[in-house]
């Protein structure tokens, strides 16, 4: 038992960890069967020059081919101008580091020290979709602990997630 213990939080504390974080908010009396079409409006990308490890136009194709696919399951298209949904989005990301205790059974054989430290890359996702009139109707806000390769998975697993209660009928109260 005691070696699975330390097996386990061996694996626990040298398994990089991605921790995503995605809320989402909308009105769940809205109708959504009256949107048809969508544009794409604003987009920034926030990311430090010194830190892009992506380049912006990858970032924002990534990010308007997951929004393109995910709306146009949900039955909309996409059109120019004119659009039932204004679709906004600001992305980026910054360098973060962590630091704590290991305790006794984080230890390495010899060493006194019991404090870690960890460098990681924190991306933020937020999407808008505004109706005609400029009213939010749905919000996605993403917060990821990311490594450097898979970005434009896990920009889909974002985009995916955000969206799957999208457009689903809402239920009436029994009255």
């Amino acid at each position: 038992m005691r070696y699975y213990l330390i097996f386990v939080s061996a694996i626990l504390l040298f398994t990089p960890a991605i921790a995503q974080e995605i809320k989402v908010e909308f009105d769940k009396s809205h109708d959504f069967s009256q949107y048809k079409t969508f544009r794409f409006g604003e987009e920034e990308v926030i990311t430090p020059k010194d830190q892009k490890q992506v380049s912006d136009e990858d970032i924002k194709r990534w990010i308007a081919g997951a929004i393109t696919t995910e709306l146009s399951l949900k039955g909309l298209k996409q059109a120019d101008s004119a659009a039932d949904l204004v679709v906004s989005y600001v992305v980026g990301t910054l360098s973060r580091s962590d630091m704590g205790n290991l305790g006794p059974m984080g230890m390495t054989p010899g060493s006194n020290d019991r404090t870690f430290i960890r460098d990681y890359q924190q991306g933020s996702l937020i999407i808008d979709l505004n109706d005609r009139k400029g009213f939010l109707v749905w919000r996605i806000n993403s917060t990821t602990n990311m490594s450097t390769a898979g970005g434009e998975r896990l920009i889909g697993q974002i985009v995916q997630r955000g969206f799957k209660q999208f457009g689903k009928p809402v239920k009436k109260k029994k009255q």
